[in-house]
Order: structure tokens, then sequence, then C-alpha cells
């Protein structure tokens, strides 16, 4: 014979609340990492001035087994750091915005494993350590990445080596000098 015994009402409602509760504070099986961000410049040592280049490279990397939508970071340059040209991008991007003071990506989509790099020549401006820190990356459904941090070390250019001058005095004698062979070749 089989007993049967009912649950009160109270009793359903508490077994309810635990497994409710279970189920909030249990880790996600399919829980997201956040996106890795990372920067560079090279070299990472230049002189002062606009002729001495270096290539900043700011990378994201989706680690996830599903893709993720939604990525957007910026990137504000400090005192001393100056953009000369944006090189080709591979962060396929909604929106992309460039400017002389920084610049910013958004709706950017990344495969699975897949990563993205966006690469700017620069140049510094003053002497000095510069260090450049990105924003946090965030996406869609991951939790926010960085932010990213490199140090542009830039040295003062060095001092023009002067020409070679001649004094007064062996001026007026190499003159004297180019007149005798002239007077002798007159002869």
């Amino acid at each position: 014979m089989r007993v049967r015994r009912s649950i009160r009402p109270t009793q359903r409602w508490l077994l309810q609340a635990i497994a409710l509760l279970a189920l909030m504070c249990a880790t996600p099986a399919f829980a997201q990492s956040a996106l890795a961000m990372s920067k560079s410049f090279n070299p990472s040592t230049v002189a002062v001035g606009g002729t001495s280049t270096t290539t900043m490279t700011v990378t994201i990397a989706n680690p996830n087994q599903a893709s993720v939508s939604g990525i957007s970071f910026s990137d504000t340059y400090p005192a001393g750091l100056v953009p000369d040209q944006v090189g080709a991008y591979t962060c396929s991007a909604g929106s992309a915005v460039f400017s002389g003071t920084g610049f910013s990506l958004a709706n950017v989509t990344l495969a699975a494993g897949a990563s993205c790099s966006v690469p700017i020549l620069m140049h510094a401006s003053i002497a000095g350590p510069i260090t450049n820190t990105t924003s946090q990356v965030t996406g869609t459904g991951v939790p926010p990445g960085g932010p990213a941090s490199a140090v542009l070390n830039a040295v003062a250019a060095p001092a023009p080596v002067p020409a070679p001058t001649l004094s007064t005095a062996l001026v007026a004698l190499l003159a004297m000098a180019l007149a005798a062979i002239a007077v002798a070749r007159l002869r």
C-alpha cells in the first residue's frame, strides 16, 4: 500500500523559494568571460617631434565560445601624444570616430575566439614618459574588460651638429692663397 503525502501550501512556497534562490546563486553553465584588451607602442621609445613616429596598437580579443556583439570602447590621448594617421583597423565597427584627441568604436562584433586591432601612427610632442589608457571595453552579455595601458618614452631630439665655420683670419688667408694661384696661372 502506498502512502500519499500532500504538501501544504506553505511548504510548497518554501520549496519554491529555496529552488529559486539556488538558481539565482548558481553559476550559469554558459558564463561568458570578459573581453581581453591590450595596448602597445612600437617602438616604445621615440625622439620628440613629427619625424620620429611610433605605432600605437589597441587589440581586443573574444575568449568566449560564442560571438559577442555591441562591443564598445574609447581612447582619449594624453598631452604630448599626437596622432598622424589611422592604420587599417580590423574591427568592423557600426561606428568609428577618430579625432586629434582620441577615438572610439561602437557596435563591434567579434566571432568566438576572434580578435581585432586598431593601429595608429603617432608622434610625441613633449619629452618624458607618456602613459595612454583606454576605457573599459564592454559588450552585450559579457562583463567589462580592460582598461589597457601602454607607456611611450619620448626623449628630447638630439641637438643638430653645427656645420664647421672658418674664422675671419682663415677666410682672408684662403682668399689670398686663391688669388696667388690665379695670378700664377695667368702668367
